[in-house]
């Protein structure tokens, strides 16, 4: 089961300051639902400043869905304004420690 899981997941690379309030992260969330049903969004801050990173990660609930989100890596949010509106999607690959 956690191998499915793997493949569900997304990283949306984004202007680091571009996306600043609740609206914008909104769109950015009502533009990627469009490719299927999203079990969790979450915007990487950094630890200290606790400023976003420019990363988000995201999960489809089904793999499919993952899989038409990424036939385009690179994406333009109509709703966010330029250039704060272009993205890129990529797998996200967890990284697994060998003891």
């Amino acid at each position: 089961m956690r191998s499915f899981q793997l493949v569900r997941d997304l990283v949306i690379k984004h202007h680091v300051h571009g996306i600043k309030d609740i609206q914008q992260s909104l769109n950015l969330l009502n533009h990627m639902k469009k490719f299927g049903k999203i079990t969790a969004f979450k915007f990487m801050r950094d630890p200290v400043t606790s400023e976003r990173t420019g990363m988000a990660f995201i999960t489809y609930k089904q793999f499919s869905d993952a899989q038409d989100a990424l036939k385009s890596r690179r994406q333009t949010v109509p709703e966010l304004s330029a250039p704060f509106n272009e993205i890129e999607v990529t797998p996200y690959q967890r990284q697994i420690r060998k003891e």
